[in-house]
């Protein structure tokens, strides 16, 4: 989440650009002491049975950009917690944002945490 926070902090000003976690833990109160205890301030929405139910998320933790229509653009499963990762998703925003298509497009990254497992 550490890289995940420092992209957000990339992109803080520009327009028409959002990142949003979705956790799935089974205990919602860990979601706090665990933002603060890390110093993160990115977004982080409980939400395990939206993320089960209706999304049916089998693989963790999942990264998609999603544009202002709705429509997903890129879905990566799996987290390399190198800079690749982070110039990867850079470069993938900046593609999605580039085509025109779906200006502004809000980049949507959710991070899922499995049921019975801490954020930590």
């Amino acid at each position: 989440m550490p890289r995940l926070q420092k992209l957000i902090e990339q992109y803080k000003d520009r327009q028409g650009i959002l990142f949003l976690s979705l956790n799935i833990d089974d205990n919602p109160g860990a979601i706090q002491p665990f933002m603060t205890e890390k110093k993160l301030s990115l977004t982080v929405l409980p939400a395990y049975s939206y993320v089960t139910d209706t999304l049916k998320v089998l693989g963790i933790p999942q990264n998609w950009i999603v544009g202002a229509d709705g429509v997903i653009h890129l879905k990566g499963v799996g987290y390399d917690s190198s800079e690749k990762w982070e110039q990867g998703m850079r470069d993938a925003i900046e593609k999605v944002r580039s085509s025109g298509a779906n200006a502004p497009m809000p980049a949507a990254t959710q991070t899922i945490t499995p049921p019975g497992r801490s954020l930590r």
